[in-house]
């Protein structure tokens, strides 16, 4: 009997850990280096190409959405939000939020794809210039990607404090 309790509070014990560890690692993910991430970024091309010219079609400055959100909507900012009804974005949307990727954001002249984001203070991903010019963003680091106008940034609140 008391072999069986003791079986019994390890196994207990093997699945609060296990479960310790996978909640640490999705909080505290390290960033995708620059080679990774833009071998990504070629895996996750077609959908991120799809969501890229939906949302530069949109007729606003300011876009976002978030993988812990509705997938189906996007937050515009002061003029509310825009419910998502082209059926091959939102497909894009969600492989490319099951791929790891964890938000989408129009700002200005620019689509972001934030692909690491291990605390606030820093994250990193690829990046859109819709007319072609270097983003003028609060990256730390920003090098051009092998595609045409796309860029690959990260971005460290800290580090940046420290620039100004």
């Amino acid at each position: 009997m008391l072999i069986k309790i003791i079986l019994i509070l390890l196994a207990v014990i093997a699945v609060i850990m296990v479960a310790g560890l996978v909640f640490l690692r999705s909080i505290f993910s390290p960033a995708l280096s620059q080679k990774a991430t833009e071998k990504d970024f070629v895996k996750n091309q077609d959908s991120i190409m799809i969501v890229t010219e939906y949302l530069v079609n949109l007729k606003y400055c300011e876009l976002s959405i978030h993988h812990t959100g509705d997938s189906k909507t996007l937050f515009a900012n002061l003029d509310g939000n825009i419910i998502i009804e082209d059926s091959q974005v939102l497909r894009a949307i969600a492989l490319l939020f099951n791929n790891g990727y964890r938000s989408i954001t129009k700002k200005d002249n620019t689509v972001r794809f934030l692909r690491s984001s291990p605390t606030m203070d820093f994250g990193s991903g690829v990046i859109y210039s819709i007319e072609g010019h270097i983003p003028d963003e609060q990256s730390t680091k920003l090098e051009p990607l092998s595609i045409e106008h796309w860029y690959y940034y990260e971005y460290n609140y800290n580090e940046f404090r420290k620039l100004e």
